[in-house]
């Protein structure tokens, strides 16, 4: 994803010749994403131990492909389909840091044993975004900040994470924590819920309308 990005700016800058390294950096790790990292038989993407070996636990961070742009379109949906897993990631505060069925899964969060991260959801609503599923990071986005704002009603501020299994501060978390709790009140509330989506490069702003009922943003800053 880093890799693509400096491509990216290099390109705007004229100075691609630059970046020779970082296009074989990319294309070798899109290979070893696709060849190694895979579980095929469980449709996931995977941690590879030091001897090659899958680990075959489904973590949060099985969805950065998405992100990248490295998922073929076929392990792309396979992979989005455990997130409309209940037995998985489809818990009542979308999306935990690990799939249900395991073992070490805490329903109180447990840091990063089930706890609900913003920035984890936002990466893979934009994951989501970028391979077509609006509809998914519409309902994820909605479910997201529902129970952020749950939250903030009772507490009185938004939290470094969530449970994953009810409307709760994760346990542990720190609270007052705006840093990346503001994902959810903000950006998640703008780009997902309006649907309001800016690019500022090419000067367009895409509004994705979901909402029946009156809604918007007053002072709204873009380009």
């Amino acid at each position: 994803f880093s890799a693509d990005l400096l491509q990216r700016m290099a390109q705007v800058l004229g100075r691609e010749n630059e970046v020779h390294d970082l296009r074989k950096e990319k294309e070798a790790l899109t290979a070893w994403i696709t060849d190694v990292a895979w579980d095929d038989a469980n449709g996931f993407y995977c941690d590879v131990l030091r001897d090659g070996s899958t680990s075959r636990f489904q973590s949060v961070a099985g969805f950065w492909p998405l992100l990248a742009g490295q998922a073929p379109a076929e392990q792309a949906a396979r992979l989005v389909a455990h997130l409309e897993d209940e037995s998985s990631f489809k818990r009542p505060h979308r999306v935990p840091s690990t799939g249900a069925s395991d073992p070490n899964y805490d329903p109180k969060g447990g840091y990063w044993r089930g706890g609900v991260w913003p920035p984890t959801t936002y990466m893979i609503l934009r994951g989501l975004t970028r391979y077509g599923y609006d509809d998914l990071a519409h309902e994820i986005a909605r479910n997201h900040h529902d129970n952020v704002i749950a939250v903030y009603n009772e507490t009185g501020t938004v939290w470094e994470n969530y449970a994953p299994e009810k409307a709760a501060p994760g346990q542990p978390a720190k609270r007052n924590f705006v840093g990346w709790g503001g994902l959810g009140p903000v950006a998640v509330l703008f780009e997902y819920i309006f649907g309001l989506r800016p690019d500022v490069s090419e000067n367009r702003l895409v509004w994705d309308v979901r909402l029946t009922e009156g809604h918007g943003v007053k002072r709204y800053p873009f380009g």
